[in-house]
């Protein structure tokens, strides 16, 4: 359960690390796990295929820089990670007021 819902953040977080600095795709792996304070060190598997989405809807650019792809955030892709931290915010507090009705049985 946990890995599934690490996998629901994932592509924000990707795009969060990246707003943060250009970087590349092992670095990001690498900040995820110290970030989470070795919890949750994700693969190549799940990180790749999340940068080739974000490059194909032009969220971030990728160039390459002594052998390695750099990524980078786009204007469009800024405004993405604001529309997906508004939702992030409102899904978490959806999600902790139905924890709270069924806790309390208040929907019965």
């Amino acid at each position: 359960m946990d890995n599934d819902i690490r996998r629901a953040f994932l592509k924000y977080i990707v795009l969060t690390v990246i707003s943060k600095k250009s970087t590349h795709g092992y670095e990001i792996i690498k900040t995820i796990e110290t970030c989470s304070k070795g919890k949750w060190k994700p693969s190549t598997g799940s990180i790749y295929p999340i940068l080739d989405y974000l490059v194909s809807e032009g969220y971030v650019l990728s160039e390459e820089i002594d052998r390695k792809k750099v990524y980078t955030i786009t204007a469009e892709g800024s405004v993405a990670l604001e529309e997906m931290t508004q939702k992030k915010a409102e899904l978490l507090n959806e999600i902790a007021m139905l924890i709270d009705s069924i806790t309390e049985g208040d929907c019965t």
